[in-house]
């Protein structure tokens, strides 16, 4: 890898946080490279709180990126909502902050699991999942170990396998051709 890229992680929750730090990690970024937003304290709605920091975080990345290539990945479920809603929100959220939302050539990613990201998973552990149902979730958040390899694998073969993959995961995998090294 050439010049490092510093990345930004903000997500709503310990597992999908740590999802996507392992796939990036499994993409060829190191550990030193990417910096997490601590998470509120005393749980609470996460996308209410991705919501409200998340023009703060644009601008940090907009700062940085202006030294120093930089990355902003944004994680948060659509829960019962549709994936374009919950995107919807983060864009409004911005625009009332007074913040413009990513350009099309700026290196921000959106990760939104319909449902939440047990869905994800689910799906690369080879359940047949809808993106409805709830799935079970880990005890431990690094237990996704296998399925983020699993979902490396994919990606590098651009194929998501089993048919029919979630349209959720499916757009992230698109999302993250934004941010590629």
């Amino acid at each position: 890898m050439s010049d490092p890229v510093h990345t930004i992680i903000l997500c709503e929750d310990l597992q999908l946080r740590c999802f996507i730090r392992r796939f990036l990690l499994k993409r060829g970024w190191h550990a030193r490279q990417i910096r997490e937003v601590a998470l509120p304290a005393g749980g609470g709605a996460g996308v209410t709180w991705v919501r409200k920091n998340l023009p703060n975080e644009l601008q940090a990345y907009r700062s940085r990126n202006a030294l120093a290539e930089t990355c902003l990945v944004v994680g948060c479920d659509a829960d019962d909502k549709t994936v374009e809603g919950r995107i919807q929100r983060l864009t409004e959220a911005c625009t009332a902050a007074g913040v413009p939302f990513r350009t099309n050539d700026e290196r921000v990613a959106l990760a939104v699991p319909k449902r939440n990201i047990e869905t994800w998973l689910a799906y690369l552990r080879g359940t047949v999942v809808n993106e409805e149902d709830a799935y079970p979730k880990y005890k431990h958040e690094s237990e996704c170990r296998n399925q983020v390899a699993h979902l490396d694998e994919m990606s590098q073969k651009q194929h998501l396998e089993p048919e029919p993959p979630p349209p959720s995961l499916v757009l992230a995998c698109e999302e993250f051709k934004r941010i590629r090294q």
